[in-house]
């Protein structure tokens, strides 16, 4: 990275070493922003970032050195910093959630067999229509 790059550019190359695709994916998945606009307007170079963002890039990346990210100072990656990458912990399935999932395969149920039902009454109508047409044409 060279001298007079921006923090936008130093996000970048944070965001490519992190693996996110691009500056979304790093604002929305990385960060837990709702959405991208924070990091964006950062583009231009003309606006400086908040602490916010500053603290956030720190809970998130512990291992990045702040000094090379705010002014360039030092490398990415503070020393003897732990690079192994964690898969993430699966979250713990909500109660609501099974709830939820439960109640929404009964309607399901529900739906197949009332749509099972009125096929056949369907099919009942049209047979006693077929005996009545026969019934009243002999």
């Amino acid at each position: 990275m060279n001298k007079n790059s921006t923090f936008f550019d130093r996000l970048e190359e944070l965001r490519k070493a992190e693996g996110f695709k691009t500056i979304n994916d790093l604002a929305l998945n990385g960060l837990k922003y709702r959405s991208s606009q924070k990091l964006n307007r950062l583009k231009t170079g003309n606006n400086k970032p908040s602490a916010e963002i500053i603290e956030d890039i720190k809970n998130r990346f512990p291992h990045v050195d702040l000094n090379w990210l705010v002014s360039n100072k030092n490398e990415m990656y503070l020393p003897g910093a732990d690079l192994t990458i964690q898969e993430p912990e699966a979250p713990a399935p909500c109660k609501e959630c099974a709830l939820r999932d439960e109640i929404i395969d009964s309607q399901k149920q529900t739906i197949k067999a009332l749509q099972d039902q009125a096929a056949a009454l369907q099919l009942a109508m049209e047979i006693m229509s077929r005996k009545l047409v026969r019934k009243n044409g002999a």
